[in-house]
């Protein structure tokens, strides 16, 4: 998870996850999110929350990262103003308030993982 400022207003910032690196290739179908052609386990994406549609493939230009929030249906992420620029990431999240049930620490293994 990254903060970032919001590509088409930089008055705002962002958090989303960054699901695919400088160089990698996603695409999206029927909701299941693939990177570099292996489908990615999305555990953390709410089902009444899942995207169905598809989109890509798309190569991640070098110096940016492809974000995508995990509430996909309602979700202002790279799917609509494209890759974010490293310049633009200022930040990583490191805690949770909401949903109340969700607050906590996330998980840096997770992290780290992408």
């Amino acid at each position: 998870m990254v903060v970032f400022w919001y590509p088409l207003d930089r008055s705002k910032s962002f958090i989303k996850r960054v699901l695919a690196l400088p160089g990698e290739t996603i695409e999206i179908r029927r909701g299941a999110v693939y990177v570099n052609g292996q489908i990615v386990p999305e555990p953390y994406v709410p089902p009444r929350y899942a995207d169905v549609t598809d989109f890509g493939p798309v190569r991640v230009p070098q110096g940016s990262y492809f974000v995508m929030g995990d509430h996909r249906i309602s979700s202002n992420d790279s799917r609509v103003f494209g890759p974010v620029a490293s310049q633009y990431i200022y930040g990583r999240a490191v805690f949770a308030y909401w949903p109340v049930d969700h607050f906590g620490s996330l998980s840096t293994t997770e992290a780290n993982d992408k």
